[in-house]
């Protein structure tokens, strides 16, 4: 009886596999993960945009803090709402209203990460009055690239 076994190139042909396989199952974990620790400053700008306007319905004025704004109250009384905790400030995001632009038929609200080194600022900003056409009030970015991919 003749013993069978694996020949070389067998075997180097299922570590190729196996190698291929890794390769594209870690690049898709790594897009997944990063992509958990990103802030979509759009979507962040358009929530606390509906939340104006509901505060506006409500009080027939805009809120001049972000934590006037329902669902933007983190209990501290900085005008400051943190969408994440990272360690790594360039990652560390926030919402704020612009309280310079603060009066009755006018708001301005901001998304910023915090860090001070200019090359890594992102910065969003929604600006819009109380007589703004429907579509007329977008978020526009006003700092740092279009992309987080710099952040990774």
């Amino acid at each position: 009886m003749k013993a069978r076994g694996f020949t070389l190139i067998e075997l180097m042909m299922v570590v190729a596999i196996l190698a291929i396989l890794a390769a594209v199952s870690f690049s898709i974990y790594r897009h997944y993960f990063h992509s958990a620790f990103e802030v979509d400053p759009i979507q962040v700008l358009l929530s606390a945009k509906l939340a104006e306007e509901e505060y506006y319905a409500d009080h027939g004025q805009y809120a001049c803090q972000i934590e006037d704004l329902p669902g933007f109250n983190d209990g501290h009384p900085d005008n400051k709402y943190w969408l994440n905790n990272d360690k790594d400030g360039r990652r560390r995001f926030y919402i704020e209203v612009d309280n310079s632009s603060c009066n009755e038929t006018f708001y301005s609200l901001r998304v910023k990460n915090d860090t001070n080194d200019p090359d890594w600022v992102i910065e969003w900003t929604l600006n819009c009055t109380a007589n703004a056409n429907i579509g007329e009030c977008k978020p526009v970015q006003t700092n740092g690239s279009s992309t987080f991919q710099r952040l990774f």
